[in-house]
């Protein structure tokens, strides 16, 4: 059990990476971030099209709740939510 956390953990990290590296930001804080559910600092660095997309998302209650079911959603909020 403790080694799929690991492997979890892993994902997480690399997925944060990622994501801070395409958004000129630090791990860390958007890390930080999103454990508060503050998505200003990650809409801030998306094109504004893109940004657009997910406002549309967040404003959509069945959209987000078909984005949520999703197996990648459930694991990352599963993550998110260990750490607080």
């Amino acid at each position: 059990m403790q080694n799929n956390n690991h492997n979890n953990n892993q994902q997480l990290d690399e997925l944060l990476r990622q994501l801070s590296q395409k958004l000129g930001t630090n791990p860390d804080k958007l890390r930080s971030s999103a454990q508060k559910g503050d998505v200003s600092q990650v809409m801030s660095g998306l094109k504004p099209e893109d940004a657009q997309k997910v406002q549309k998302v967040l404003s959509d209650k069945n959209a987000q709740e078909k984005l949520l079911a999703t197996p990648q959603a459930q694991m990352l909020l599963k993550k998110l939510l260990e750490g607080k």
